[in-house]
């Protein structure tokens, strides 16, 4: 889990960011350029809060900023978990297929980053 001297993060983690970043992107980019039938103000805020998110993450890893990246991360786990969830409560057949994948490619490799994250960013105090 250690990181070399000066790297800002480890190999495995750049596949956490990349699922999230390729992933995200291709859901939202999708929904816009494919709308479905009752495209709506929801659906354009769905769109907008989540390339925002990927944005997110981007300016983070370019600010090379552990505690941004955590922040990003933290918002997009909570916005999944909203998500799922409400695909079961509003009863939406059509996306409950989707939701093991967004906990097994989104969810849970988020935490974990989190936590690496967050041991770092304590790290990171303790040093300065």
């Amino acid at each position: 889990m250690n990181t070399p001297s000066g790297q800002f993060l480890p190999k495995w983690f750049w596949i956490i960011i990349g699922l999230q970043i390729i992933i995200v992107s291709v859901f939202a980019l999708s929904t816009l350029f494919n709308p479905p039938p009752d495209f709506n103000y929801t659906t354009m805020a769905y769109i907008t809060r989540n390339l925002t998110a990927v944005l997110a993450v981007i300016l983070a890893v370019w600010l090379r900023s552990h505690a941004a990246l955590f922040v990003a991360l933290a918002a997009r786990v909570v916005t999944d978990i909203v998500d799922a969830t409400t695909v079961f409560t509003m009863n939406a057949t059509y996306l409950k297929s989707a939701v093991p994948m967004v906990v097994a490619l989104l969810i849970i490799p988020a935490l974990v980053g989190m936590v690496f994250l967050w041991r770092r960013i304590k790290q990171e105090k303790r040093r300065s």
